[in-house]
C-alpha cells in the first residue's frame, strides 16, 4: 500500500464526506429548537462512515489529518448522545416512570439543549478545519435532505391476542430478583451524593468509568430483553400492572447508562488526555461533568432506587411461603457477622422472614433480634455440657462424689480432652489450663466438671458443639439464600475468620 500526500487526501475523500460536511455546515447555523432528530440521526450515520474511512487512511496517526479524525469522533459521540436524549424525552411518557426526587423531564430538556449547543459549536469548529483543507465546496443544501420533526398524535388500536406464557410468575420473580441484585451492584452510582459538583472530576475514571458503565448498561439491557421475550404482551403483564412499570424503569435506566457511557468515553479519551490545540473544545468540563454526574448518573441512581422498592413489592405478591432448618453458626452462634448477613438477605428482598429457636421467634431482618437468640443458645450449650459430663464414664457412677482438688482437676482434664477428641468441644484459645481452678467446699465431682467447662465457655476460650438447629419461615426465595449462606459457614470458618462468599450471594459484599 503506497503513501499518499496529505494534501491529496482531501479532494479524494471530499465526495465521500460531502454529506457529513454539508450537515455540519447546516447544523452550526440552526437554532437549538429547529434541529430535527432525523438530522442528528443522519449525522450519526455519516460520522460513523467517515470515521471508518479516515481510520483506513491512517488519519489518527497523521499530524495533519488527526484533527479531522478527532472532529468526526466528537460529532459521532455528540450525535449519538443527543439522538438518545431525543428518544428519552419523547418516550419517557410511555415508560410508566415512578415518582422520584427531581424533575426528570425538565432535566432531560436542559441537558439536551446544552448538548445541542455544544454540538453546534463542534460543527463550527469542524467547518473551520474543513475550510482550511478546502473540503467545504459542492455542499448539499439542508433542504435537499427533507428533514422534519415527526409529530405523532395518534396510535393504532391494541388488538393482538395476549400471549399465555409458561410459568409466568417464576419469570416475573426472576426479573424482579435480577433487578434487585443489579440495584445492589449499582450502589457506586450514588457517588454524586457524596461530593460537591466542583469535585465531580475526582470520581472519573476511578469510580465512574466507561468500562464500568458499559458493563452495567449491558446487564440492564439483558434484563430488558428477558422481560420482552418472556413477559411483554403476555396475559400476566396485563393482569399485574406492576410488571410493565418495572419494565419501564429498566428501560429508562438502560438508556441513561448506555448514553452516559459515550459521554464518559468522550471525557476520558478527548478531554482528559488527547485534546488537540487545533480544535476548540465544544463544551467546558464543568458543564460536561454537570450533565454526566448531575443528570445521567443522578437519575440512573434515583430510578434504580425506585425500581428496588417496586421489585420488593412484586416479590411479596408472588411469594411462596416455606420453612427451612439450618445449623447454627459454628463460631459463637449468632454474633455480628452471621446476624448481619442474614438480615442483609431479608432486607435485600424486602420480605418478612422469621427465625424460630425453640418457642421463641425473631425478626430475621434485625441483627439485634438475632443476637438475642444467643441467650437461648448459651443456655442450650450449658445444658449440653451437663449432658456430656453426666454421660461420661468417669462421672456416670460417681457424680455425687467429692475428692481432693488434685484428683478432681485431673478428672476434669481427662473429660475435657475426651470431649475435645469426640468433637463435642471447639477450642479457640490454647493459652489456658485448669490449674487455677479449685473445687468449692462440698462441691461434687459433676458440679466441679460442669462449672469448669462452663467457665471457659463464658470466657470465649472454647465453644460447645451442641448440634442445635434453627428454623426460618418466610418467602422461599429468601430462605434459599439463607440456606446457601448456612451451607457456606455464614461467611466464616470455624474459628471466626471471614471466608469468601459464593457468587450468588455477592450482593452481600456491598
Amino acid at each position: 500500500m503506497h503513501i499518499i500526500k496529505e494534501e491529496e487526501l482531501g479532494p479524494l475523500i471530499q465526495p465521500e464526506m460531502c454529506d457529513f460536511i454539508s450537515l455540519s455546515s447546516a447544523l452550526k447555523d440552526l437554532s437549538q429548537n429547529n434541529i430535527p432528530r432525523q438530522m442528528i440521526g443522519r449525522l450519526l450515520l455519516e460520522a460513523s462512515k467517515c470515521e471508518e474511512m479516515l481510520d483506513s487512511y491512517g488519519a489518527p496517526r497523521n499530524e495533519y489529518w488527526a484533527p479531522v479524525r478527532m472532529a468526526v469522533a466528537v460529532a459521532k459521540a455528540f450525535s449519538r448522545v443527543i439522538y438518545n436524549l431525543f428518544h428519552i424525552a419523547q418516550a419517557a411518557g410511555g415508560y410508566n416512570l415512578l415518582d422520584i426526587e427531581g424533575d426528570f423531564r425538565n432535566a432531560t430538556e436542559d441537558s439536551l439543549n446544552t448538548l445541542l449547543k455544544a454540538f453546534s459549536t463542534a460543527s463550527d469548529n469542524f467547518m473551520k478545519v474543513a475550510r482550511k483543507m478546502k473540503m467545504d465546496h459542492n455542499l448539499n443544501l439542508i433542504e435537499s435532505y427533507g428533514f422534519h420533526n415527526l409529530v405523532i398524535d395518534s396510535r393504532l388500536k391494541e388488538n393482538r391476542k395476549k400471549r399465555t406464557v409458561q410459568n409466568p410468575s417464576e419469570t416475573a420473580v426472576f426479573v424482579a430478583t435480577k433487578l434487585l441484585n443489579l440495584a445492589e451492584e449499582s450502589s457506586w452510582l450514588g457517588v454524586y451524593k457524596e461530593i460537591e459538583p466542583d469535585q465531580y472530576h475526582s470520581c472519573i475514571p476511578d469510580i465512574v468509568s466507561e468500562a464500568r458503565l458499559r458493563n452495567l448498561a449491558n446487564k440492564f439491557h439483558t434484563l430488558q430483553s428477558t422481560y420482552d421475550t418472556y413477559l411483554s404482551g403476555s396475559d400476566i403483564a396485563e393482569k399485574d400492572g406492576n410488571l410493565p412499570v418495572m419494565r419501564g424503569q429498566i428501560t429508562v435506566i438502560f438508556h441513561l447508562l448506555d448514553t452516559v457511557e459515550t459521554l464518559v468515553h468522550y471525557y476520558e479519551r478527548h478531554t482528559l488526555k488527547n485534546w488537540t490545540k487545533k480544535l476548540k473544545e465544544p463544551i467546558n468540563n464543568k458543564e460536561l461533568l454537570g450533565i454526566i454526574l448531575g443528570y445521567f448518573i443522578t437519575y440512573s441512581d434515583r430510578y434504580i432506587g425506585a425500581a428496588r422498592d417496586l421489585c420488593r413489592g412484586i416479590l411479596k405478591s408472588y411469594a411462596i411461603q416455606g420453612e427451612i432448618e439450618v445449623p447454627i453458626p459454628n463460631y459463637r452462634g449468632f454474633h455480628v457477622r452471621p446476624s448481619t448477613l442474614i438480615a442483609k438477605i431479608a432486607i435485600h428482598y424486602g420480605s418478612e422472614v422469621t427465625m424460630i429457636l425453640g418457642k421463641a421467634s425473631y425478626d430475621a431482618s434485625l441483627p439485634l433480634e438475632l443476637f438475642r437468640a444467643n441467650e437461648e443458645l448459651n443456655r442450650r450449650k450449658r445444658d449440653a455440657v451437663a449432658r456430656y459430663v453426666m454421660e461420661h464414664k468417669l462421672i456416670v457412677n460417681d457424680a455425687g462424689a467429692t475428692y481432693e482438688a488434685p484428683l478432681m482437676k485431673k478428672i476434669l482434664r481427662v473429660i475435657f480432652l475426651d470431649l475435645l477428641e469426640k468433637q463435642k468441644i471447639m477450642i479457640y484459645d490454647n493459652d489456658f489450663s485448669f490449674g487455677d481452678l479449685a473445687p468449692y467446699e462440698n462441691e461434687t465431682l459433676a458440679e466441679f466438671i460442669k462449672r469448669g467447662i462452663a467457665l471457659y465457655l463464658a470466657m470465649g476460650k472454647i465453644d460447645i458443639v451442641s448440634g442445635d438447629t434453627v428454623r426460618f419461615q418466610g418467602d422461599l426465595r429468601v430462605l434459599e439464600d439463607i440456606r446457601y449462606l448456612a451451607e457456606n459457614g455464614y461467611g466464616e470458618d470455624k474459628f471466626g475468620n471471614n471466608t469468601v462468599l459464593p457468587k450468588n450471594l455477592s450482593y452481600l459484599k456491598r
